[in-house]
C-alpha cells in the first residue's frame, strides 16, 4: 500500500490498485484467515490524518452499511490499521460507466435498457432507504461486459426527511456545495433543500452521458458550467443521436428539468415511465463477444445432444 509501503492493512493482503482520486485508493484484497476477495477504500498519504476524509469514509459505511440490495454495492466495515483508515466493500466489477463509455458507447447500446433501468432502481431502493446520494454520475456506476450495474459512493449522501419536513422539501445542504459539476441539479448548486427528484436529474445527465458519449453541457469555466445547469437550454438527446427515440429523448429532457416540480416524482416513477419507452428506433446489434459466446453455446448444446443420441 502506497501511504505506508505496506502490502497489508489490518488481516486484508492488497492485490492491485483499481483506481485512485484526489484523496482515495481503491484496492482489489483478499482477507488473509477466509481468502474472501473484498474492495478497500483508503486514503491517500497526503490525507490519512484529514479528519474531513475520514469521517467522509465513516459517513459511507454509515449511509450503506445496511443497504441489500442487487444493484448497489454491499458497504462491509469501517476501520483503520495504523492509523489509516478504511472501508472494506464488495468486490463485483472493477470498471465503472464512465471507463466503458470512454472505450465506445456502441458497444454499450445493446445493454443499455438494462443498465438504465438497474441504475434507476438501484437509486430508487436507495431513496426508499432515506437517502439522497448527491453524486449521482457514470463514475459511481459500476458496470461487468454484460450490463451488470452496482451503485457505489455513498460519501456526500443526505438524509431524507420524513413527516411534516417533507412538505418543505428534502435534505438541506450544510457549508459548501458538495457534487460533481457536470451533473448537479440546479437546487444542489444553489444549496437548497434535496429529495429524489435532485438524483433524477444527476441520472437524466448520466443517461445522456451513457447515450450519446457526451456531457449534456460543457463551458470554459466552472462558473459558467454551473450556470447553464441553472439557466441553460436542456439538450435534446435526440439531436446528440439519431437513432433515440422522441419518446426516449423526453422522457430523459423531463428528467432533466430546471424545476424538481416538472421532473418525475421517484425513481419508482421513472422505472415505471422506462417500461412503457422505446430507446432506439433501430434495437442496437449484440456485441460481438455476445454473439461468439452464443455461438460456442449452441456449439456445445449440439455435441451433447449428439452425444446422448450415439449412447
Amino acid at each position: 500500500m502506497s501511504t505506508a509501503g505496506r502490502n497489508y492493512i489490518g488481516p486484508y493482503r492488497l492485490i492491485r490498485m483499481l483506481r485512485a482520486s484526489k484523496t482515495c485508493q481503491v484496492w482489489e484484497a483478499i482477507h488473509d484467515l477466509d481468502s474472501r476477495k473484498v474492495v478497500i477504500k483508503t486514503l491517500r498519504e497526503n490525507y490519512i490524518r484529514d479528519k474531513e476524509e475520514i469521517n467522509s469514509l465513516k459517513h459511507e459505511f454509515t449511509v450503506a452499511s445496511k443497504f441489500d440490495h442487487p444493484y448497489v454495492i454491499h458497504v462491509y466495515e469501517f476501520d483503520s490499521f495504523r492509523g489509516v483508515a478504511y472501508l472494506v466493500l464488495e468486490f463485483a466489477f472493477s470498471r465503472n460507466m464512465k471507463m466503458a463509455i470512454r472505450d465506445g458507447v456502441e458497444e454499450l447500446a445493446y445493454w443499455t435498457p438494462k443498465i438504465i433501468e438497474e441504475g434507476a432502481k438501484s437509486l430508487g431502493y436507495m431513496h426508499e432507504q432515506g437517502w439522497v446520494h448527491c453524486d449521482v454520475k457514470p463514475d459511481n456506476f459500476l458496470l461487468d461486459t454484460e450490463g451488470n450495474l452496482k451503485l457505489i459512493d455513498f460519501s456526500i449522501a443526505q438524509k431524507k426527511k420524513s413527516g411534516l419536513g417533507k412538505l418543505f422539501g428534502g435534505s438541506k445542504v450544510k457549508g459548501n456545495v458538495q457534487g460533481t459539476r457536470s451533473y448537479m441539479s440546479p437546487e444542489q448548486i444553489r444549496g437548497a433543500a434535496l429529495d429524489d427528484r435532485a438524483d433524477i436529474y444527476s441520472f437524466g445527465c448520466t443517461v445522456f452521458e451513457l447515450i450519446s458519449g457526451k456531457l449534456p453541457f460543457t463551458a470554459t469555466s466552472p462558473d459558467h458550467l454551473l450556470d447553464k445547469h441553472l439557466r441553460g437550454a436542456i439538450p435534446t438527446l435526440q439531436a446528440a443521436h439519431d437513432n433515440v427515440t422522441p419518446e426516449f429523448s423526453s422522457l430523459v429532457e423531463r428528467m432533466m428539468a430546471k424545476d424538481p416540480k416538472q421532473r418525475p416524482d421517484t425513481m419508482n416513477d421513472v422505472v415505471r415511465l422506462l417500461k412503457n419507452t422505446k430507446i432506439y428506433n433501430i434495437p442496437p446489434r449484440k456485441p460481438a463477444a455476445l454473439v461468439e459466446r452464443e455461438k460456442a453455446a449452441t456449439a456445445s448444446g449440439d455435441e451433447s445432444t449428439s452425444t446422448s443420441g450415439e449412447s
